[in-house]
């Protein structure tokens, strides 16, 4: 009997990347959060997305490491930041006011009751459910409970679950939608803190169906650019920034 070639089938609903959006955001932002443990995570989640952080390393943060009026967060092993390869780094949050108002509100709670040295996300104490002063370190496996407050804050209000590195897609997502030169790409890049920009382009910029739809729409309507060369400039530009980082 002669041999079958058989063909590898390919799937014909290819599955587009999962990300938090800026509306679901605010709409975290917008939710209520009485007690401290919800004041907490809501504010947890606002800065994930603000500042496109691994999940290890916003937990690990020490005050002395967040700036919010400068928009700046200091990523840096020295101060116990447990960035991943234990790079260093000085980077941005997002300017989006209202979700700036929830990380400032949460800094100046933590603020009015641990020291420098203590952490962003505050540990709580068993006993009064309050932020403990005197929790000035914290384990190894710290990130495993803030998925669990987060899983749990969000089934309480009825809001889909995103794991952590969902939020930091939604940061590059929201960078890269309002980019408009490659200067702009390289920047989101080094402030997530990759090593080139190829990285930034393979596993975050995959677009959703409706966002092509969108974006296609729009190629040829009023108000948007007609410089065709300045366009093909910028696309030759990153193809060869590209093509250098391989």
């Amino acid at each position: 009997m002669g041999k079958t070639l058989k063909t590898k089938r390919l799937s014909d609903t290819p599955k587009n990347k999962d990300y938090v959006t800026i509306q679901e955001i605010l709409a975290i932002a917008a939710r209520p959060a009485h007690s401290v443990l919800e004041r907490r995570t809501r504010a947890a989640l606002v800065f994930l997305y603000l500042s496109g952080m691994r999940i290890k390393a916003f937990v690990s943060l020490p005050l002395q490491a967040v700036d919010i009026p400068n928009l700046c967060i200091y990523q840096y092993p020295s101060l116990g930041v447990r960035t991943k390869n234990s790079k260093a780094a000085k980077t941005f949050l997002l300017d989006i006011p209202e979700l700036l108002k929830v990380v400032q509100k949460w800094d100046d709670e933590v603020r009015a009751i641990l020291p420098s040295n203590g952490f962003w996300f505050a540990p709580l104490s068993p006993d009064t459910s309050l932020i403990d002063p005197n929790a000035l370190e914290v384990g190894e496996y710290r990130d495993a409970k803030a998925r669990k407050n987060f899983k749990e804050w969000m089934a309480q209000e009825n809001l889909p679950y995103h794991s952590p590195h969902k939020f930091r897609h939604g940061h590059v997502h929201y960078g890269l939608e309002h980019a408009e030169s490659i200067a702009d790409f390289k920047a989101i890049s080094t402030n997530v803190m990759h090593s080139n920009m190829e990285i930034t382009d393979t596993f975050y910029s995959v677009l959703r169906d409706d966002e092509v739809k969108n974006r296609i729409g729009n190629l040829n309507k009023k108000g948007k650019s007609s410089d065709k060369a300045e366009a093909i400039k910028v696309l030759e530009n990153l193809l060869s920034e590209l093509r250098k980082s391989r």
